[in-house]
């Protein structure tokens, strides 16, 4: 791949974690449900990876262990996703773009506890960083004391912790000669079909659908397309440049993320704010730099989750 392709597929990739935040925001302001938002996208978003891995590949390459490898995966990521889904109605978008782009942190500390890689001072030490990041952010924001924090504050704490759970798994039990498009397409079906109860529990789509307006359908349009988008430059990105470029994507995600909570929905930084992103970007550079000089390339701290879902 050339320098100017690797360059447009890192802000590619970046921009579709940037923006996705903002669309499930914007969503549920328009009246969609959580259940509805991860039913529709996960079967719609496997049924497009089918078709491509049809179109590419000539075969679905599908079996009991794609199938059961889909369902644990749709699992894992369902819950992250749909907890993301209600967080971001209680807190903002740049709250959520920077406890959620720790997640690569999280992965590494569970893959060391895992006793799946190898103590590395660098990687500890952006674990801690970006854990400061988070902790600036969160205890610095109104209503923060002893007393408490904000239940939703607290819950989008746990996202980056429950993906990495899920990269964990992904890496553990990936079925031999898998493709890319296969495992996505059987987790994203699974997990849309695991959310089947949600969906009747909470947003049965005769309770109200018909007073959804033209606006909530569009936005659940593309925020299908961006992460079908997202699923093939996520998926090319590790294939052709590996996962130590691939991060590199949340450099350009999370500021966008945050500009675009300024720009749509009128959140304004504060100086902490800033000093969170600082320790943020420190945090990444020392994770991307430890896996640079590691003899495992491909080692899980260095892989982002799907989409905010993954953001």
């Amino acid at each position: 791949m050339s320098g100017l392709r690797q360059i447009l597929f890192v802000l590619g990739l970046g921009a579709f974690w940037a923006v996705s935040p903002s669309l499930s925001k914007l969503a549920g302001a328009a009246g969609l449900g959580v259940g509805q938002i991860v039913v529709t996208s996960g079967l719609c978003v496997g049924i497009a990876l089918l078709a491509l891995q049809r179109v590419v590949h000539g075969r679905l390459g599908i079996g009991w262990p794609q199938v059961l490898y889909g369902l644990g995966c749709g699992a894992l990521t369902l819950m992250p996703f749909a907890l993301g889904q209600f967080a971001i109605r209680h807190v903002s978008v740049a709250l959520m773009a920077v406890i959620t782009s720790t997640s690569p942190l999280w992965t590494y500390a569970l893959a060391l506890t895992l006793a799946r890689d190898r103590f590395n001072l660098l990687r500890v030490l952006a674990l801690a960083l970006g854990l400061g990041s988070s902790l600036v952010l969160i205890l610095t924001r109104p209503g923060a004391s002893l007393g408490g924090v904000d239940v939703w504050v607290l819950a989008t704490l746990a996202l980056p912790v429950l993906w990495g759970i899920y990269n964990n798994f992904t890496a553990m039990t990936w079925p031999k000669g898998m493709t890319a498009l296969t495992g996505g397409m059987v987790e994203s079906t699974s997990s849309g079909l695991l959310a089947l109860p949600l969906l009747a529990l909470m947003d049965w789509p005769t309770r109200g659908a018909m007073a959804l307006s033209n606006t909530a359908y569009w936005l659940l349009a593309a925020m299908i397309l961006a992460w079908v988008v997202e699923r093939i430059c996520f998926f090319s990105m590790i294939e052709h440049l590996g996962p130590v470029t691939t991060v590199q994507a949340t450099y350009v995600a999370t500021p966008g993320a945050v500009l675009l909570g300024v720009l749509l929905f009128a959140e304004t930084p504060d100086a902490w704010l800033w000093v969170s992103l600082a320790l943020l970007a420190a945090a990444l550079w020392l994770n991307a730099r430890a896996t640079q000089t590691s003899e495992a390339p491909q080692s899980l701290a260095s892989k982002q989750e799907p989409g905010v879902e993954a953001q």
